[in-house]
């Protein structure tokens, strides 16, 4: 709802209006106000131009433009939306964050972009000149009309995108670039529409397509322009839209477990250092592949291991180190049934006591005199006989964070000569990554002590994932390209880059990663080297370590 009539210019320098008497707008006893804070967005002006060279002009609509925010500020609505027309936008972003700085309601703003700028709609008429590819010149290319405003703004969380889709569509490329943006809601004007057989209003492939992808990031719809099926009322759009909505697919396993989690920052667990809780055992626990796999590896460990003549004669000693409350305990037994080989001793080894009175129980009530359970930290506990194989999930989001290193060494003693390790070795991978989001959450982290590697962000932050080979062809992966599908109990880590920094296609980045030991602490120190410098981060482990 436009927060003043659009056709009501106001005048503030001078001029025959500046002294009207009478209300600049509606009255606010129009609606409650819990209707004016919850259903309705503000609109500025759209005759107002905060970058104009006229001095008179861009003056007045500075007047303007503050005296509209003030205004939606008193009437507590939840959003305003206003409308970049360029990338000229430093002077609207300076009236904003005065704004930003001196309002105490805590509204959100919503910028209204166009997906492909007005001079990139326009159809090229002249002869023999050539076209260019949208967005290939910065001042065009509508994202950074949005990453400038964004920049001035200092990355205020408060302001969001209200993406505007046009008629023509541009690469893919583009299209996904805005996926990793605080889009907020989608502006879809009448004229996309297309009429089907039966005469109702329908969106093309390429949109439908689109918006189906907005719909992952909870986005608000807003429907513009005239009915143009007047035949079938204005509401078939919105009927439209609804069923755009309820055709998505379902969502799998990852999604529904990860749903609100989306770019959403956690600390990394340190099971090491602190006894996990019960529902975190419980939610790695209902993983239905990671389990699968590892039954699959120490069933093809067990052939392995016992040849079929030897089967009856030959018996098998497993440990599982890191045994939390069973899981490879009974990927383990049901693997040896499977493999119809005999395992003589499994032992269990586990530090924390409230996770061993589950496997206590399970003993009792499961599996019997063939386990043992180990009340012990793994680095400390001396083994009674060698093993033939050792099992363990130690990875943690890139296979150190949970120091297996320091915890396999410490049992790798216990291992046969010719005994198994699963996983038997993995791969972590390093991407740069770009997500606004997870910008601001560090940026405006609650901690305000903690130093800048746990404050800033970053254009470009560094992802690191993993895959592990758990035995011959068995592997596990969060790698996006080989992702073992439906797997969900792993998430990648990142390690935040203070300045933020451009990346164009196909230059190379090189990046520096120590990982650091003292008696109490393991931490990791890195930087990037190309394509520019940047000071080493996290030094001595100021701002994060994982306690030994």
């Amino acid at each position: 709802m436009p927060i003043v009539n659009p056709r009501y210019k106001r005048e503030f320098i001078y001029g025959p209006a500046k002294d009207r008497p009478g209300a600049v707008t509606r009255s606010d006893l129009v609606l409650t106000s819990q209707d004016w804070s919850s259903l309705i967005v503000g609109k500025t002006s759209p005759w107002i131009q905060m970058n104009s060279r006229v001095d008179v002009i861009r003056k007045n609509s500075e007047a303007a433009f503050k005296q509209e925010l003030a205004f939606a500020s008193h009437l507590s609505v939840p959003a305003v939306l206003m409308q970049l027309k360029s990338g000229d936008v430093t002077n609207m972003a300076r009236c904003l964050n005065e704004h930003l700085t001196n309002s105490y309601f805590q509204q959100q703003y919503w910028v209204q972009v166009p997906l492909i700028s007005p001079k990139n709609q326009v159809e090229n008429l002249i002869d023999g000149q050539e076209e260019t590819n949208m967005g290939d010149n910065p001042v065009d290319d509508t994202w950074f009309w949005w990453h400038s405003f964004r920049t001035l703004c200092d990355s205020n969380k408060r302001v969001n995108v209200a993406l505007e889709i046009t008629a023509d569509l541009p690469s893919e490329k583009c299209l996904n670039r805005w996926l990793s943006e605080p889009v907020k809601c989608v502006v879809i004007s009448t004229s996309l529409f297309l009429t089907n057989k039966k005469g109702y209003p329908v969106l093309s492939k390429a949109h439908q397509s689109f918006i189906k992808q907005l719909f992952k990031l909870d986005i608000q719809l807003i429907l513009t322009g005239i009915d143009r099926h007047p035949d079938k009322g204005i509401h078939s759009y919105q009927q439209y839209l609804d069923h755009l909505w309820q055709s998505q697919p379902p969502r799998d396993p990852i999604a529904q477990f990860s749903k609100g989690y989306e770019d959403y920052l956690q600390i990394p667990l340190q099971p090491l250092m602190d006894n996990l809780e019960s529902q975190t055992y419980e939610i790695f626990e209902k993983d239905p592949v990671k389990y699968s796999q590892y039954q699959k590896a120490i069933y093809y460990a067990l052939l392995d291991r016992i040849p079929p003549e030897e089967k009856e004669t030959k018996e098998v000693i497993l440990m599982v180190v890191g045994a939390g409350r069973g899981p490879l305990v009974r990927a383990a037994i049901a693997a040896g049934q499977q493999a119809d080989r005999k395992i003589r001793k499994l032992y269990a080894v586990e530090k924390n006591p409230n996770a061993v009175i589950t496997l206590e129980n399970m003993k009792d009530e499961m599996w019997g005199e063939m386990v043992d359970i180990i009340s012990c930290d793994m680095r400390k506990w001396n083994a009674p006989e060698k093993a033939d194989i050792i099992i363990s999930e130690l990875l943690g989001s890139f296979g150190d964070n949970e120091l297996s290193p320091e915890c396999l060494d410490g049992v790798q003693r216990f291992l046969k000569d010719d005994g198994i390790s699963i996983p038997c070795e993995y791969t972590s991978y390093l991407a740069p990554l770009q997500s606004e989001k997870l910008h601001n959450e560090i940026r405006l982290g609650k901690d305000r002590e903690k130093p800048p590697e746990t404050q800033m962000l970053f254009f470009m932050d560094l992802l690191v994932i993993l895959t592990p080979v758990l035995y011959k062809n068995v592997n596990l992966s969060i790698v996006p390209a080989t992702h073992s599908p439906g797997m969900f109990s792993w998430f990648p880590i990142l390690f935040p880059i203070k300045t933020p920094m451009f990346l164009d296609k196909g230059c190379k980045v090189s990046v520096d990663i120590w990982r650091c030991v003292s008696e109490k602490n393991v931490w990791y120190e890195w930087c990037v080297t190309k394509p520019h410098v940047i000071p080493i981060h996290n030094p001595k482990g100021r701002a994060y370590t994982i306690g030994l």
